[in-house]
């Protein structure tokens, strides 16, 4: 054998090993190096899809710009949607308004889930600039997710609500207003109320409709907090009468600001409807406002509902009480690139292993994770490095727009279970998170886990007593639990505990919209009763 042909067989074998050591797991192990530019940049390339894809979301998450240039070479040429989709986020999230183009114009070509995604990912960018390309240039694509949108972009920039509320107003855009007042309505922000006042007056309905239930459902606990300025816009005579749904609000706005209740024909029509369904389900501090007969109907309305209908009842004083749980800042882990969370788990041996426990992660304006404690996570080593690893490749997703970036995120695995962290394909249909309404069908329980109930607190509890802990899911279109959050715990830790691991095992049919399957929020509830 020639010298020559002696020195190429090593450097032939070592290449061929680093080929084949290349995969999903290796490449996401990555997220925790100081210096991982140059192995992404061969994983870009990689015949993989899921390996190029699982490269993209780390130059996503780890901001690295210097690959953006390689991401612009190889998007056009993606064959394979979910690696077009975490290299369009990286662009998208990354790049120049001319790669914003460029990935919008690349999204076109593949189903509408894929318009989703890229908005996301400009929403994360944050600030002024992210309105202006909303209106130039989202608002005309095939996003369903606006709500979603206006959350994100704004969330530490609130001083930016005002202006991007004008904007949706003076381009009379429907959709961005409700969005916005949508992304408004479960935090502690409020529309600016010079903005809030002009929309009362826009000649769309839409719009006036969406400003006025959003002034009913935002201030019927405290309507003295209203501003003065659209007080004094309720108060004036209108020319015309408008719709049901319109003016039973205004009704109701009235109402608040002091007015006597009144029953009306023509509101006690309306609330038999569905219409009034919609928009009084969920509004238990609105009923305070209705009249008795009004509230008699919408009492017999909530006894037929097969929707998430509350209306006040009373409670047994054999049932301990329950403590409400604060909503967390943001959601962790997000959705992964599918089959890259089971990856990480067996590449890390870590399967058959349960965890539960709450960890503090601090993320960017971008919900990128910047620090992680996983110390009080109950599971092994090699398992809280398969989580961190999880949580680094992911996107977290603020409840409020004045959420903390610092927060608790609750972990749940059962063993020998799937993460339920794989995001759907880019498909036509919606990729959004529903609530239980009258078009969104409710997810229904296939299996059932029963908890374990320590004998110790059962003794604590004491005989012919109950106590209710109620969880918020994310049931996805699969069927499996995506996310768990506590509504209301029990004084018990254990008990809490053990709720959690049970449902985390459940599995049901899932949600459904116009026959198709959806990801759905659902409550779920565990009743834990002692005997006599």
């Amino acid at each position: 054998m020639s010298l020559m042909r002696r020195l190429l067989l090593p450097l032939v074998f070592l290449a061929t090993s680093a080929f084949a050591e290349t995969s999903p797991d290796s490449v996401a192990k990555l997220v925790l190096e100081k210096e991982p530019a140059e192995a992404l940049e061969a994983a870009l390339r990689d015949p993989s899809a899921l390996v190029r894809a699982t490269a993209a979301r780390l130059i996503a998450v780890r901001n690295i710009e210097a690959l953006l240039p390689r991401v612009r070479e190889i998007v056009e040429s993606e064959t394979d949607a979910i690696a077009a989709r975490e290299e369009l986020r990286a662009l998208a999230l990354l790049g120049t308004r001319e790669d914003i183009a460029l990935a919008v114009k690349s999204a076109s070509k593949w189903p509408a889930g894929m318009d989703n995604a890229v908005a996301a990912a400009v929403a994360r960018r944050g600030g002024l600039e992210t309105i202006d390309t909303y209106v130039s240039t989202l608002r005309e694509t095939r996003m369903d997710n606006a709500s979603e949108f206006f959350r994100i972009a704004l969330w530490g920039r609130a001083d930016t609500i005002a202006l991007a509320g004008s904007r949706m107003l003076a381009n009379g855009d429907e959709k961005g207003w409700r969005a916005i007042l949508g992304a408004l309505a479960d935090s502690n922000a409020a529309m600016n109320g010079g903005v809030m006042a002009a929309s009362l007056d826009v000649a769309s309905e839409d719009i006036r409709v969406a400003s006025v239930w959003y002034l009913v459902r935002g201030y019927a606990m405290q309507p003295q907090s209203m501003y003065e300025i659209v007080k004094q816009k309720l108060q004036e005579p209108r020319a015309e009468a408008g719709s049901d749904r319109e003016d039973f609000g205004r009704e109701i706005l009235r109402r608040m600001l002091g007015a006597e209740k009144k029953d009306d024909p023509r509101w006690l029509r309306f609330l038999e409807s569905n219409e009034a369904d919609d928009l009084l389900i969920g509004q238990t501090a609105a009923h305070q406002y209705l009249t008795d007969a009004e509230y008699a109907i919408r009492y017999a309305r909530c006894e037929v509902q097969e929707k998430e209908c509350v209306m006040p009842r009373k409670r047994s004083s054999r049932t301990i009480p329950s403590q409400a749980v604060a909503p967390p800042a943001f959601s962790l882990p997000g959705v992964l690139p599918p089959g890259l969370g089971d990856a990480v788990l067996t590449g890390a041996r870590c399967t058959s292993d349960d965890w539960i426990g709450v960890a503090t992660a601090t993320v960017d304006h971008a919900g990128r994770v910047q620090d992680v404690d996983l110390r009080s996570i109950q599971t092994t080593a090699r398992c809280k490095q398969a989580i961190e690893t999880i949580l680094r490749l992911s996107f977290a997703t603020n409840g409020s727009v004045r959420s903390e970036f610092t927060g608790p995120v609750l972990l749940v695995h059962p063993a020998r279970t799937s993460l339920c962290l794989d995001e759907e394909a880019p498909e036509s249909t919606s990729t959004s998170t529903y609530r239980i309404d009258g078009k969104i069908t409710a997810p229904k329980v296939l299996k059932r886990a029963e908890p374990y109930f320590p004998e110790s607190t059962r003794r604590s509890m004491g005989s012919g007593r109950n106590v209710l802990i109620i969880v918020e899911s994310v049931i996805s279109k699969t069927g499996c639990i995506r996310s768990l959050r506590m509504i209301t715990q029990s004084p018990f830790p254990e008990l809490n505990a053990a709720a959690l691991m049970a449902l985390s095992k459940w599995k049901f049919a899932p949600g459904q919209l116009d026959g198709k399957p959806v990801d759905v929020i659902f409550h779920l509830t565990i009743n834990f009763k002692t005997g006599n």
